[in-house]
């Protein structure tokens, strides 16, 4: 009995794919005219991250340096909804059709902070903090080609 429910089972999963196909129907030009497609990648997803450390080395005679620590950047979201879109597009450059890969930004929300700001080595007291917020880069747009 239960070589039989297994061998039922693997008939229905190999119909599947012809049942799947019964119901499909050929378009007429007419009715093919009013179809749209869409091509192109989609990203969204949820970006936090850390950078231990940046430093500014002046590099003159009386040199010294500005060291940033505990750089974060926390709740860059991009929404399902809203995606960042990466497409390829034909512009004219010159006269000639150029193909290029399209990058556009949606809204892009979140945070940097850094979590000490020093003037001098790495003992030195920290003079501060910093934070940047509402981030706002939707509307931008970059594309990228070869030459």
């Amino acid at each position: 009995m239960k070589t039989f429910k297994q061998l039922a089972l693997a008939a229905a999963v190999l119909a599947t794919p012809f049942m799947a196909q019964a119901d499909l129907q050929a378009m007429d030009d007419s009715a093919l005219s009013s179809v749209t497609g869409q091509d192109g990648i989609s990203i969204s997803g949820s970006f936090n991250g850390s950078i231990g450390s940046v430093v500014y080395t002046d590099g003159d005679a009386n040199g010294g340096s500005l060291r940033l620590e505990t750089i974060a950047f926390t709740g860059f979201n991009i929404s399902d909804t809203a995606p960042v879109l990466v497409d390829v597009v034909t512009t004219d450059i010159g006269g000639t059709d150029t193909q290029q890969l399209q990058i556009s930004l949606p809204t892009i929300t979140g945070q940097v902070s850094v979590g000490a700001i020093k003037i001098g080595d790495t003992s030195a007291a920290s003079i501060g903090s910093l934070a940047i917020s509402d981030m706002n880069m939707a509307g931008t747009t970059v594309k990228i080609w070869g030459h």
